[in-house]
């Protein structure tokens, strides 16, 4: 739900977008019926009302949208200089689908709906950097080309009726809260529904559709097997080189930031690494990438020298000592987590260069043994959803069910961070709303 104007309370808010949903008059049948307003839902909104064919957007939530301001921390990346289509879970499809022209066409979509955009180390953003831009122009094209967004609907079913689809849907309106159930029938349904959503009571059992469960991606990782190093280190950031290693083999390869906490690390490296590891799988941070063992090792040594103090046995004394010559090119609170961590490995009094040896080695290779994803409730993407082979990739149409076409989270399909997920959203969108109102104007004879 939005943030309530000031002198608003939330409660009160939240009626005045129920009434809103409410007075929303959707009804009892149209050529084209998006499931879902989100990113996919109002650019396959967008694409089947310009394409000509009566467009009706049910959305679940309260407001159209509103999950597209959640996007970027606020600032929406919403596509990619390079669409690397290798950044997918499934290439080929994507491939096909998107076409060759898909970095243009999520540009298009925007700059045609009044955006400007802008790009900062090849990430595409509004010009405003605020995400309420993105989603007040794709809001306000859609209402011109005749969409009907219908907030507060939220879909319970989805049938065959003859040749059309039914869609069953709830209403929550503003009258004491309660839900009616309406239906509408449509020539064809677009399915954008979030992740999460329980499409196998939607689709799986009166159309046979297949489904994979949802799994939080893009998302922290929780970790283990650094005694306390973690916590003394939370919120710590560094850039680092990551390498996932499953038996003995490495799984990728990450480079960028991460974020120590308490239960692991986060990050866009996290996010990334999120959608590729398994519990027991190691995490290697390089804290300094780029530079040898042996460059880390020299530097040390000088400033060892440039200390001129001989070499201490106290093991307090030992551990700050090998701390401070890792000041040079390591956070001094990370150099000295890592230090007490490396004395901690060591048995009796370890010395000075005893500790600094084993620091430079956590340094180079500081091993985290992958425990799973971390706070999965606020995770970017959901992984999961329709299985891809039940659709042809062209037009995004169900094999198995005429009529019915599917795009965004709703589809199987994930990507990493940097605007690949939401560039996918748009563009599928786009194909399936546009081949939703192709087929269903067909049938009508226009």
């Amino acid at each position: 739900m939005p943030r309530p104007p000031k002198g608003r309370s939330r409660a009160e808010e939240r009626r005045r977008l129920e009434d809103e949903a409410a007075r929303v008059e959707v009804g009892d049948s149209c050529d084209v019926c998006v499931l879902g307003a989100g990113a996919a839902g109002l650019a396959a909104a967008i694409a089947s009302a310009e394409a000509g064919a009566s467009t009706v957007a049910l959305e679940r939530g309260l407001s159209c949208g509103q999950k597209i301001l959640a996007t970027g921390n606020g600032r929406c990346n919403l596509s990619n200089r390079d669409l690397d289509f290798s950044r997918y879970n499934d290439p080929a499809f994507v491939a096909e689908a998107a076409g060759t022209r898909f970095g243009e066409d999520v540009v298009s979509l925007m700059e045609g709906s009044g955006l400007i955009v802008a790009e900062e180390d090849g990430r595409l953003y509004p010009l405003s950097k605020q995400a309420a831009s993105v989603r007040d122009v794709l809001l306000a094209r859609a209402r011109r080309a005749g969409a009907l967004l219908a907030p507060g609907r939220e879909v319970t079913r989805v049938e065959r009726c003859g040749q059309d689809l039914r869609v069953r849907y709830a209403l929550a309106c503003g009258e004491g809260g309660t839900a009616r159930e309406r239906s509408i029938y449509a020539r064809c349904v677009v399915v954008a529904l979030g992740g999460g959503t329980p499409l196998p009571a939607l689709l799986g059992c009166g159309l046979g559709l297949e489904t994979r469960p949802w799994e939080p991606v893009l998302c922290p990782i929780a970790c283990s097997g650094a005694g306390r190093l973690l916590g003394e280190l939370d919120g710590r950031r560094v850039h680092v080189s990551a390498l996932l290693v499953r038996g003995g083999s490495e799984v990728a390869r990450e480079a960028g930031e991460v974020i120590f906490r308490p239960y692991g690390v986060t990050g866009i490296v996290a996010f990334d690494l999120s959608r590729r590891c398994r519990p027991n799988d190691a995490l290697v941070l390089d804290l300094a990438p780029g530079h040898s063992a042996t460059e880390l090792r020299r530097a040390a040594g000088a400033a060892g020298q440039a200390r001129g103090r001989g070499p201490t046995r106290e093991a307090g004394r030992a551990t700050q000592a090998a701390a401070a010559r890792l000041h040079g090119f390591l956070d001094p609170r990370i150099a000295s987590a890592l230090a007490r961590e490396a004395a901690s490995g060591l048995a009796g009094a370890p010395t000075e260069e005893a500790v600094l040896e084993r620091a430079l080695a956590l340094a180079k290779g500081l091993a985290l043994a992958v425990e799973g994803p971390a706070e999965p409730k606020r995770a970017q993407v959901s992984r999961g959803g329709l299985v891809l082979a039940q659709f042809s990739p062209r037009t995004l149409a169900c094999r198995s069910v005429p009529g019915l076409f599917a795009a965004g989270e709703s589809l199987d399909v994930d990507a990493d961070c940097g605007g690949f997920n939401l560039a996918w959203a748009w563009k599928s969108g786009m194909v399936a709303g546009a081949a939703a109102a192709e087929r269903a104007l067909s049938r009508t004879g226009a």
